[in-house]
């Protein structure tokens, strides 16, 4: 199972639990004030891409100039390579308008036909002619009825209805605009701490055991070869304590104590497509770990000052 040390000799550890491009579930040990930190930084201080600004040059369709560039501004852009460009007040004047800071996207649709024309996220064509999974460009979404590619829905075009318009994609993050989060849900738990008592467990039968397994609604517990109660997905506990009511019902109010596990937490971070999750949460170390030594330099140059 993959651990992760923030430094040598800390007690900051980081353990995988699940994980996937959408999905990463990882337990934290440490602080909390840390846990706190890695969960704002996920939400608004990892950058990612975004349209920003709109040039409207030809709009026919049902939605306005500002609920179009709304809509434009909220498709989520792949941004594994959002490193490799510059904020925009970064960038001197003369690289403002070029490859460093942005990309463009153009969109010109017109329907020609007596059926509407559905406008969509893959109408979009990057003016740079960028190519590839690492692209700067919309996110893919597929169907879930027949899993063909189908792309974000932006407007509808009626007969002779038409649309062109310029998209400016910038860099950003969250803290700027909600459009620049890569996060769909961030969100960090105590981790349970069970214990059971040995000798009332022995009294119990086995069907008193199955009912105390059966009672809690997210498998935490199993039976072993043995036939014995088990604790089997502690990281799955989210305090409901079923299990204690169903001990109770029985007469052993003492059977399972349950607590808090002190400084030990379970994080659960769903991306918006912009970033792979494991992508937010290495992303999201990078930048707390920047800000530490930005204010320990400015500690530093302060006490220098004050001797």
């Amino acid at each position: 199972m993959y651990k992760y040390n923030f430094e040598q000799n800390t007690q900051h550890r980081i353990e995988i639990l699940e994980l996937n491009d959408e999905k990463c579930k990882f337990s934290f040990e440490g602080d909390l004030s840390i846990a706190n930190a890695i969960r704002r930084v996920m939400i608004a201080e990892v950058p990612v891409m975004a349209i920003h600004f709109v040039d409207i040059i030809e709009n026919t369709s049902p939605l306005s100039d500002e609920f179009l560039a709304q809509r434009l501004g909220l498709i989520p852009l792949v941004s594994s390579a959002a490193d490799s460009k510059m904020y925009d007040w970064e960038a001197d004047a003369d690289s403002i308008d070029d490859q460093k800071t942005k990309v463009v996207f153009t969109l010109r649709q017109k329907n020609l036909n007596d059926a509407p024309l559905e406008i969509t996220s893959q109408h979009l064509e990057p003016e740079f002619g960028q190519v590839g999974e690492m692209a700067i460009r919309p996110v893919r979404m597929f169907s879930p009825i027949n899993g063909k590619e189908v792309g974000i829905p932006i407007t509808r075009l009626g007969k002779n209805q038409s649309v062109h318009v310029r998209c400016h994609a910038l860099k950003g993050f969250g803290k700027m605009h909600a459009k620049w989060s890569p996060i769909n849900i961030a969100t960090f738990r105590h981790e349970a701490e069970i214990n059971m008592d040995q000798s009332q467990l022995q009294s119990l039968s086995l069907s008193e055991k199955n009912a105390i397994r059966n009672s809690c609604p997210m498998n935490v517990f199993a039976m072993d070869a043995n036939q014995d109660l088990i604790v089997n997905a502690i990281e799955k506990c989210v305090f409901c304590e079923e299990c204690i009511r169903s001990a109770e019902s029985m007469k052993k109010p003492r059977l399972i104590k349950m607590q808090h596990k002190k400084n030990k937490y379970i994080f659960t971070v769903e991306s918006a497509g912009q970033l792979k999750a494991a992508e937010i949460v290495q992303k999201a170390l990078i930048v707390l770990r920047k800000k530490v030594d930005e204010i320990s330099q400015d500690l530093d140059i302060a006490q220098q000052q004050q001797n």
